[in-house]
């Protein structure tokens, strides 16, 4: 775990609590954070909360009192259920204090590279997937995210030697500034979620976030069955490696791509033969 110090002593507003707010907590308490967190759950109902408070950091339950912003935060880190319309949020955005999720938190510290996996369908199959063809090639990957590991708090063990697998929501992607994966996969866009967001072209940009920090010695990996994943591959400073049951692509052009980047990088992630000549299977079997 990277030894960061940018939290030291700033006031930081928890929103909502579940498995990510309460490892964000105890992070960020540990970072040197002045940590307050706050959840709608009455005190007597709510386990998480009450540990919290036997650990010394504050906790506001049982409502979210708006008030409570008046004091001088820094930051907010919220659950990432919890919409941007909720009072707490535009309230906190319309004083200037920088919203994100947890998996900002995770990114920050974390000494592991990331695989980031997000999409409409089939995330969590993916995420697993990966994370199991890495552990099989002796890499040790480190399942985490929205697939049920809070990414805050498995990136606290995370070396250099593992890979963080990490699945991540379009409701987590929102909350993001210095995010960057070296690998990210994009599964599909499909209309979900917009009651949330408001619009799918909202909820795509929340998606597309997961890019939004790579450069050319990344990789993308877009699903090219789909048009908008197409144009998508336009407008990113990654290097997109493209997949399709559709249509035939080249299969030799795009193993050349991820075997460059052992020379190019000498990234433990991609130094497994094994690794990249399975994952390859898995995408392309369907052609073959």
């Amino acid at each position: 775990m990277k030894r960061i110090d940018q939290f030291e002593n700033k006031k930081v507003l928890v929103l909502g609590l579940a498995k990510s707010g309460e490892s964000a907590a105890r992070l960020l308490d540990k970072l040197g954070a002045i940590v307050t967190v706050n959840d709608g759950k009455p005190f007597e109902e709510n386990p998480a909360a009450q540990s919290l408070l036997e650990e010394g950091i504050k906790v506001v339950t049982g409502g979210h009192p708006l008030e409570l912003l008046d004091e001088d935060f820094a930051l907010m880190v919220k659950n990432p259920g919890i919409p941007y319309s909720n009072p707490m949020i535009e309230k906190a955005l319309e004083k200037g204090i920088p919203v994100l999720t947890e998996v900002e938190l995770a990114y920050l510290i974390s000494d592991a590279p990331i695989v980031g996996i997000t999409g409409s369908n089939g995330k969590t199959t993916t995420t697993t997937m990966i994370g199991e063809v890495l552990t099989a090639a002796g890499q040790n990957g480190l399942l985490s995210g929205n697939i049920g590991y809070p990414a805050s708090q498995v990136a606290q063990t995370a070396t250099d030697k593992d890979t963080l697998v990490m699945e991540l929501s379009s409701f987590q992607l929102m909350g993001i500034q210095e995010f960057h994966p070296e690998i990210a996969v994009i599964t599909n866009l499909m209309p979900t979620h917009i009651d949330y967001h408001g619009s799918f072209e909202a909820y795509v940009a929340a998606k597309w976030n997961i890019q939004s920090n790579m450069t050319a010695a990344d990789y993308l990996v877009l699903n090219f069955n789909q048009e908008l994943a197409k144009e998508l591959a336009t407008k990113t400073n990654a290097t997109v490696v493209p997949f399709s049951t559709l249509e035939r692509l080249t299969v030799l052009i795009l193993k050349m791509v991820f075997f460059t980047s052992v020379v190019r990088k000498s990234w433990q992630l991609m130094k497994s033969e094994f690794l990249v000549a399975t994952m390859w299977k898995m995408l392309l079997q369907p052609l073959l």
